[in-house]
This record gives C-alpha cells, structure tokens and sequence, in this order.
C-alpha cells in the first residue's frame, strides 16, 4: 500500500505499507509530481514497512525524478526523514544501508534522519532546525 498525505503545512508523508500494486506505484510517482509542485519547502517523512517489492519500473521512475529534480530538491523539500520499520525489500541490497550516509543521502541538498518510530518522526520534523544542524 502506499499513500501520501500532509499531516500539518510543512510535513508531507509518503507510507509504504506492505505490498505495492501497479495502483500504488502510478500513486507514488503522482505524489512526487505533486510535492515538486510545493511553493513553500516541507519536511518530508518516508515511513517504510513490511515487504515492499516495489516494481523495478517504479523504481527507475523514481530515480529519475530525483535525479530530473535534483537541483531543485531544496525548493519544495528542507529534509528527509525515514521511518524504517523493519521492511525489506526481497533483495539485500537495501538491508544495511544507513539512511544518513547512503548514496541516495548523498546526492540530497539537506540533511536525512532515519528514526524507527513515527512519532519520534513527527518530533524530529518539529524540531528539524535543531535537527539538521546537529
């Protein structure tokens, strides 16, 4: 499952719940269509859990508006928080990579936190300032 809502003004949060169906992934792309769409720059929060097997195509899809957006990421995004609660992906190509230190980070043109709980999320979020700088 996934799905995108925006919990206050400067929150967006996209949930990848399980299973994602072809409907989920289409979901997923228009969500980050619409969030570079944003005037004002949110916090985003990327809760992951159980077995998401996202398609390959969905993948790519999303890898390529990173990268389509890259130069423009700190426009409508000031941060990235992800919520790891314990899912994998059916490979092990994910399984130990640290959020604040991966390749995706990386390129990123502000800070990512990873946390394991959603509220300890939603208190980063609030705090984000604070957050990224330290």
């Amino acid at each position: 499952m996934f799905r995108s809502s925006n919990p206050s003004s400067d929150i967006v949060l996209f949930e990848m719940i399980d299973q994602q169906s072809e409907a989920d992934g289409k979901a997923y792309i228009a969500a980050l269509e619409a969030l570079a769409e944003r005037r004002e720059p949110a916090i985003l929060i990327f809760r992951v859990a159980g077995f998401i097997n996202q398609d390959h195509e969905i993948r790519k899809q999303a890898a390529a508006w990173f990268k389509r957006n890259r130069d423009r990421l700190d426009i409508f995004a000031k941060g990235l928080i992800r919520v790891d609660e314990g899912h994998h992906h059916g490979d092990d190509d994910h399984e130990h990579e640290d959020a604040e230190d991966s390749n995706f980070a990386r390129m990123l043109p502000f800070a990512v936190k990873r946390t394991d709980s959603l509220d300890h999320a939603f208190e980063l979020a609030r705090n984000w300032a604070v957050v990224s700088n330290g």
